[in-house]
């Protein structure tokens, strides 16, 4: 399932260019093979934010098992990697050093699992009367290379060797690093010992993800936003999963986002403390609508960028009890929230 697409953008840069085409490509092979699995969630440039620190991500893969980084790197001409891990690239028949785009990766994918583990207890259930956490989870990452680079592994470690692949086949090696079992696979189902997260689970922890990646959205520098909009082609796609679908098997269906003028979108709100979707009540207060958190007590603004054009400029409006957000650039109308009890 796709929660993130890639924003299509294009800069006067050729090498940004370059970036941003490679990170389209391994975009649209991840769209190619998940866009209908229920077990494999992606998300296309993601911005996270934990205790100071930040992190870009280029393709995050959350599934069933754990959690994968994909770093894509445009790289026109040759890249070797030494038998010490250090990087070195040809352009033009001229070499030079470069920094680890495993490294790079490792990096962002430790500041997901910090996020992660800080709202454990929100997130995942207890077995045995204990409290289950993120050990034994997966996390790992990999580096998508353009398909007409060459690559040179002779001299790199195994592990790092084994972690790049071209675009073409970065799908093939995610499948093979996630390593479902099918029904005909018995020995493998008993033989399985990677701790598996329940659908409420994992919904929760895409919705904890969305939450924080909308929260950098709204944080930005607002002339920085609104210059990405001008010069975006398709906008990106943001997707919540919905309440009504996370107690069931179906937990990782998703409310169509196409962008329509005038449509009525549907966008579960989160607490973006705790990534609770439950026990939320309604708030106004001096800089609007808000929603608090019977949980952990935190306040969450009903405010953000629109989900259909990523356009920052929008309102939230109340009609009885449903609190609605309106573009003011597409139109597109999205429900926010509907009050538990009585609206306030």
């Amino acid at each position: 399932m796709i929660l993130k697409d890639k924003t299509q953008t294009s800069s006067a840069s050729i090498k940004l260019d370059a970036g941003i085409k490679q990170e389209q490509d391994v975009a649209f092979y991840l769209r190619r093979a998940y866009k209908d699995r229920d077990n494999v969630m992606v998300f296309n440039d993601i911005r996270l934010s934990h205790a100071g620190e930040h992190a870009q991500i280029d393709h995050l893969i959350v599934y069933s098992y754990g959690f994968i980084v994909v770093e894509s790197k445009s790289i026109r001409g040759e890249v070797q990697v030494n038998e010490y891990s250090e990087w070195s690239r040809s352009y033009k028949g001229q070499w030079s050093g470069m920094p680890s785009p495993i490294k790079q990766a490792e990096l962002q994918l430790s500041l997901l699992k910090q996020l992660l583990r800080s709202h454990d207890s929100q997130l995942l259930g207890t077995l045995l009367g204990m409290q289950q956490g993120f050990g034994g989870r997966c996390f790992d990452v990999f580096c998508a290379i353009s398909s007409d680079a060459i690559i040179d592994r002779s001299k790199a470690p195994i592990d790092i060797a084994d972690k790049l692949v071209k675009s073409e086949f970065v799908v093939e090696a995610l499948d093979k690093k996630m390593a479902f079992k099918t029904g005909f696979q018995f020995k493998a189902w008993l033989a399985e010992k990677r701790p598996c997260f329940t659908p409420d689970e994992l919904a929760k922890i895409c919705n904890l993800i969305l939450a924080h990646s909308l929260e950098q959205l709204e944080t930005r520098d607002g002339k920085a936003l609104a210059r990405q909009s001008q010069s975006s082609i398709n906008k990106p796609q943001v997707t919540m999963i919905q309440d009504a679908l996370l107690p069931s098997a179906t937990a990782t269906e998703i409310a169509s986002s196409s962008p329509a003028s005038n449509q009525q979108q549907i966008v579960q709100v989160t607490c973006k403390h705790c990534g609770e979707y439950r026990g939320l009540t309604a708030q106004s207060g001096r800089y609007g609508y808000f929603v608090q958190c019977r949980k952990c007590g935190g306040n969450t603004p009903m405010k953000r960028p629109c989900p259909c054009c990523g356009n920052a400029d929008t309102k939230v409006s109340k009609s009885k009890s449903l609190y609605v957000l309106l573009c003011q650039s597409c139109s597109t109308s999205t429900e926010l929230f509907k009050p538990e009890g009585p609206a306030p």
